[in-house]
């Protein structure tokens, strides 16, 4: 599926926050097998804007108190590789028309459905496992 212009633009805004010259944003980009933002596929943008934010608060250049950055009622997000992966499946879906929020606070209320935990960072490996593949199948059901 085709990157949508509202990821391109976050990718970009994040570039710009983070003072990337073009060779190592080009160089960010091989990392994900392209040579352009356009050529991102939606899952790969979404990994992309997950990990440059993660940059940016790291170098104190985008604010961790953003609404999009900050998980439900203000916590730390959990950061860790299947989180972000729910977070990327999160946005997908987004992207795709079936999901109309794709806050951390419309996750958080999926993520609660799915596991009982009222956060993410307190799910486990096997509630994480359950909430990626449940993802996954609504991504691939017809609309």
């Amino acid at each position: 599926m085709k990157i949508q212009p509202n990821q391109t633009k976050m990718i970009h805004t994040l570039k710009g926050a983070l003072k990337l010259d073009d060779d190592t944003y080009r160089a960010v980009l091989a990392g994900y097998g392209v040579t352009s933002s356009k050529e991102l596929t939606n899952h790969k943008a979404a990994e992309l804007t997950i990990d440059l934010t993660a940059k940016a608060v790291a170098a104190g250049v985008w604010k961790k108190a953003d609404r999009s950055l900050s998980g439900a009622e203000g916590r730390a997000k959990a950061d860790d590789r299947m989180s972000k992966k729910i977070r990327a499946l999160w946005l997908e879906l987004h992207a795709a028309e079936k999901v109309r929020d794709p806050s951390e606070k419309a996750l958080a209320a999926y993520v609660k459905r799915m596991s009982r935990k009222n956060a993410l960072q307190w799910c486990s490996v096997a509630d994480k496992t359950a909430i990626i593949e449940g993802l996954k199948k609504w991504l691939e059901r017809q609309s």
